[in-house]
């Protein structure tokens, strides 16, 4: 395993059994901390998931990587639709991960060395730093094992033989003692790693149809505003509405009377519903307060269902706007 196991969530459940659009929302909703892992025969993929975003994900057969990130990412879609194979899901604390990860997006202050050149307490206390990840890596020829450290305290070694995480630091001394063993050291300050260049890797098309149910949503939202405006009800400073909005507040803006994508909308589907229908509700309030309750609400209904008429053959974004039916916004 090139990730540790973590807290089983569920452990080789058939992939038919498994809604990934739906745990892929959940991860962002939920903010997850983890990896999820495909079994198809004795090809494994590892997907690491850190505060509800991909960073890293391996391919491997026996011990070979045979791929990673996105080509990773595309085996486990195909897999998954494929319905072959068994999913299993661990959590971590997420402490754990950027250990993890600056393995793959820092540079090394030791580089496969041979471990007898070293002193494995300094090594120990060097990592103890406050405001430090650390991560050390020691490899021999029959397994890697990897030490991990956030904010100068240990988080636990894994072995890539089994994935089990242990707590037991004295174990770094013994790997030491082989005459066949390297090591690695990585460390960087906690500010450090918030600059490192992360990337957020997709689940192709799966995430590609959230992101097109976003994008529904938010033409809905236009055409309201449109509505209103032709009928002379302006919004006067539509930034305002996105004030204190955890999404939508940093990925859209408001120009011309209507929102526009400024950057990747990031949250799960049920995230941006809800603030969606709170954006509604904003405009509405705002409106009210000039226009009255009952004349907005009826030029809401008037353009709810002026909407639904020019798209009633899509039946996605009908099944969408169940939510912001006039029925179900409260002013």
């Amino acid at each position: 395993m090139k990730f540790p196991l973590g807290q089983e969530i569920y452990k080789r459940t058939p992939v038919y059994l498994i809604n990934l659009k739906e745990l892929i929302s959940w991860f962002r909703l939920e903010r997850f901390n983890g990896v999820l892992v495909e079994e198809v025969s004795n090809v494994n993929t590892q997907v690491l998931v850190y505060d509800g975003i991909i960073p890293k994900a391996f391919t491997e057969r026996n011990g070979e990587i045979l791929v990673e990130d996105s080509n990773a990412i595309e085996i486990f879609v195909n897999d998954y639709l494929a319905r072959n194979g068994f999913l299993s899901l661990f959590s971590y604390d997420k402490e754990l991960i950027p250990p993890l990860l600056i393995l793959y997006f820092s540079t090394p202050n030791i580089f496969r060395e041979e471990s007898y050149l070293f002193i494995p307490e300094r090594l120990i206390e060097d990592s103890k730093k406050e405001n430090s990840i650390s991560h050390i890596l020691i490899e021999n020829s029959e397994d890697k094992v990897h030490f991990l450290f956030y904010d100068g305290k240990f988080k636990g070694y894994y072995s890539e033989k089994d994935g089990i995480i242990k707590e037991d630091i004295s174990f770094l001394s013994e790997l030491f003692n082989k005459s066949d063993s390297f090591i690695s050291f990585y460390q960087i300050s906690c500010g450090e790693f918030h600059k490192l260049n992360i990337p957020s890797l997709k689940f192709s098309f799966i995430e590609e149809e959230i992101t097109k149910w976003v994008e529904k949503l938010l033409e809905y939202v236009n055409f309201i505003m449109r509505y209103y405006e032709s009928h002379g009800m302006y919004i006067e400073n539509t930034n305002k509405i996105l004030d204190g909005l955890n999404i939508l507040g940093s990925s859209l803006v408001g120009l011309d009377n209507k929102f526009i994508i400024k950057k990747e909308i990031m949250g799960s589907y049920e995230e941006v519903e809800g603030e969606i229908v709170e954006v509604i509700r904003r405009i509405n309030r705002e409106l009210s307060d000039l226009w009255g309750e009952e004349f907005v609400h009826q030029k809401y209904i008037q353009g709810y269902k002026k909407f639904i008429e020019e798209y009633k053959n899509d039946k996605k974004i009908i099944e969408l706007l169940d939510r912001i039916n006039p029925e179900n916004i409260e002013f």
